[in-house]
């Protein structure tokens, strides 16, 4: 209850409660949708909430393999993509978020442009027409990175032609016929009501004066500036970054690898024979989103550029299974017999394979492997914010470590209530100093003026014990902990084992 899913939580529960979504609400489809099963089923929806992401997961690596069928000449190669997708490459499942589950669905966006493309019949069009009309009001971001592909798919097949009319010296170096302009209309309807629909909120206002700030006015610092400064903070502390990059993007970095070799196969095979053509124009969204990606460094918008990192593990799977399944059938090369041995070929795949499974897993949810905090809510926390809420002054801040006040109050509060608690949705700079200050003195409350509520959580406690011992003596250490027992600037009023309510007196 922490991040994003609490708050999707409460929407959907606002939702059944007044009959309408929010107006402020930019993505209404999932909290539309939610809502009506959970009205004419009546099921849980904390159930739900677990239920729903891994549904939308399993049909995302069914599309795969679909979208990949439709791509390749050879069965083999629809497989291994089905099969590389079940790999738990695309990041996290059980996140009930509009993002997450909208990314699960470009595959299958992919699979409807593929057969528009292919069939050349005005009945794939009615079934792309809905998926781009659906896709603005679904997220934001999924919807730029579809518009992204219907606008780049006819580059490298242009690239091609370029090339070979230079290289032959005719006198028209790029044509155009009417099926390159097959994707102009898909594009203009999505790019259209994406600009209608996103127009009509402020956040639009917010990410155009975000983009004025950093280039006319420098006035905010880019997303590449804080994640140097991250690198930076992470390293003066004794950090491997480039350790954590190979655990948490070592995945995505072999994608791209296998991706850049199958790129020469594609090349040779579309310039020599003319084949593969739709696979090889995955290539132009391919380049474009790295591109974008490197570009978003420089802004501070309000979505950084790794969340365009599962696009690329996407696209990745697509070319990874494409270069496995022609090493397995290839039979050309006679130069070294042990290349042409099935013995040899299979366990070189099935190890690639292997490795891409058990690298995801490990970075699949947060863990002290890849030094992520697990954002699941535990019993406790759900019980000790509600008796927060029943029993709390409303006039008193709160402070504590990793708390979401706000979070949980989306979740379990009603708007007019969550308006009466006015709680921040996270404590920023509101949290407890290190070592609760008794590094220079022998109460928290010294360091107060005025009473305040403190929430001390299991994972607090746990926080650098398991994920980060070698900063304890930094910031806070168990015996930090056993102290506020016995700290007589504090009340306690509340513990249930893993939530500490307590309230920090002012000193007189």
């Amino acid at each position: 209850m922490g991040g994003d899913p609490a708050s999707h939580i409460g929407l959907i529960k606002e939702t059944l409660d007044t009959g309408h979504v929010s107006t402020s609400l930019i993505y209404p489809i999932t909290h539309i949708y939610l809502s009506e099963f959970v009205f004419f089923t009546g099921l849980d929806l904390v159930v739900l909430h677990k239920i729903v992401p891994l549904t939308f997961g399993l049909l995302c690596a069914l599309c795969m393999y679909v979208l990949a069928k439709a791509l390749f000449a050879n069965y083999g190669g629809a497989v291994l993509a089905g099969v590389i997708s079940c790999c738990l490459t695309f990041g996290w499942y059980h996140n009930l978020t509009p993002n997450a589950l909208s990314n699960m669905l470009i595959p299958f966006a992919l699979f409807l442009i593929v057969r528009f493309l292919q069939k050349r019949v005005w009945t794939w069009a009615v079934p792309l027409s809905a998926i781009i009309i659906f896709y603005p009001v679904f997220h934001v971001l999924p919807a730029i990175v579809l518009g992204l592909m219907l606008l780049t798919l006819w580059i490298p097949g242009k690239l091609v032609e370029v090339l070979q009319n230079l290289r032959e010296k005719k006198a028209f170096i790029l044509k155009y016929n009417s099926e390159d302009f097959r994707l102009v209309f898909p594009f203009l309807l999505l790019f259209s009501w994406f600009i209608f629909w996103i127009s009509s909120f402020h956040v639009f206002g917010y990410t155009i004066k975000d983009i004025y700030d950093t280039l006319a006015l420098e006035e905010k610092e880019s997303k590449g500036a804080a994640f140097l400064d991250q690198i930076s903070y992470a390293q003066n502390y004794g950090y491997s970054v480039i350790e954590q990059a190979l655990k948490v993007y070592g995945v995505q970095a072999l994608l791209v690898l296998l991706s850049l070799l199958a790129l020469l196969l594609l090349w040779r095979e579309f310039t020599a024979r003319g084949q593969n053509m739709p696979l090889l124009s995955f290539y132009g969204p391919f380049f474009v989103i790295l591109f974008i990606m490197g570009i978003l460094f420089i802004f501070n918008l309000p979505f950084g550029p790794l969340r365009f990192m599962i696009y690329i593990s996407m696209l990745g799977t697509l070319f990874a299974a494409y270069l496995l399944s022609h090493f397995l059938v290839d039979r050309k090369s006679k130069n070294n017999s042990l290349l042409q041995r099935t013995a040899f070929k299979v366990p070189c795949v099935t190890a690639v394979i292997i490795l891409l499974f058990l690298a995801s897993m490990l970075i699949l949810y947060p863990s002290p492997y890849n030094l992520g905090a697990n954002y699941h809510t535990t019993q406790s926390e759900v019980m000790g914010m509600t008796f927060f809420y029943d029993y709390r002054d409303v006039d008193i801040p709160v402070t504590g470590i990793t708390v979401a006040p706000g979070r949980f109050s989306r979740a379990f509060l009603t708007p007019e209530e969550q308006s009466v608690q006015r709680l921040p949705m996270y404590l920023g700079g509101r949290i407890v100093p290190w070592h609760f200050g008794y590094d220079r003195h022998h109460t928290l409350a010294a360091h107060y003026t005025d009473e305040i509520d403190m929430i001390i959580t299991q994972r607090d406690r746990l926080q650098y014990v398991d994920l980060f011992p070698n900063m304890a003596k930094l910031r806070f250490t168990e015996q930090d902990f056993e102290q506020l027992d016995y700290d007589p600037g504090m009340s306690f009023l509340y513990s249930n084992g893993g939530f500490d309510l307590r309230k920090v007196t002012t000193v007189v």
